[in-house]
């Protein structure tokens, strides 16, 4: 699967993010600026799985943005849909995207929810570690692709991390949970990426 359009955002911003090897954010960028640029980073990622449409079906590819009562988390949500709010117009293989705050505090009601709406992706926000086997089970129930900023919840059983690096922000993939999750990417994601080693369910 090929993405088809992301529009909605300013051509510099769009052609820098999309590249996927997107450099980390100036220290002029606003905090939205650098959360649209992971925006963008997510849905390219999404453009890359071949098995989007079958885990994802509907008229909409919906991402959700999962924070728990912890108030870093809930901040860290904030800035992911302030990013998503800057790309008004974008789509994945000719479908609208929507973000979705979920707030997580069961998993039979975030795995309900999953089932009701499909999503395509699940970002993880921080202060849910101690939730880590119930994220990572609903994932691969319901084949979300579950996405981190912090590479060890990669290793611990997520999909994707989108990690900083020496110089730049990189792609860090677990390929064992991307299965797991239902995803299929294509040779050009993975030459782009990191691929890091699992290191089995969390305690």
């Amino acid at each position: 699967m090929t993405m088809r359009t992301l529009v909605g955002v300013g051509c510099a911003l769009m052609i820098v993010a999309a590249t996927l090897g997107v450099a980390r954010a100036d220290d002029g960028d606003s905090d939205e600026t650098a959360a649209a640029r992971r925006a963008v980073i997510v849905l390219r990622i999404l453009a890359y799985d071949r098995a989007l449409a079958t885990r994802s079906p509907g008229s909409e590819v919906i991402v959700f943005i999962v924070a728990g009562p912890d108030r870093r988390g809930r901040t860290e949500r904030e800035l992911w849909q302030a990013g998503f709010a800057l790309l008004p117009n974008v789509k994945v293989g000719g479908r609208p995207v929507r973000a979705v705050a979920v707030d997580y505090d069961d998993a039979a009601k975030l795995d309900a929810l999953a089932a009701r709406q499909h999503p395509a992706a699940m970002i993880v926000t921080e202060g849910l570690g101690g939730a880590a086997r119930a994220l990572r089970d609903v994932a691969a129930a319901r084949q979300v692709i579950a996405v981190s900023l912090r590479e060890a919840e990669v290793r611990d059983g997520y999909a994707i991390g989108l990690v900083a690096g020496d110089k730049r922000d990189e792609i860090a993939i677990n390929l064992e949970a991307a299965r797991a999750e239902g995803a299929r990417f294509g040779a050009g994601l993975l030459q782009l990426a990191r691929i890091v080693d699992g290191r089995g369910p969390a305690p």
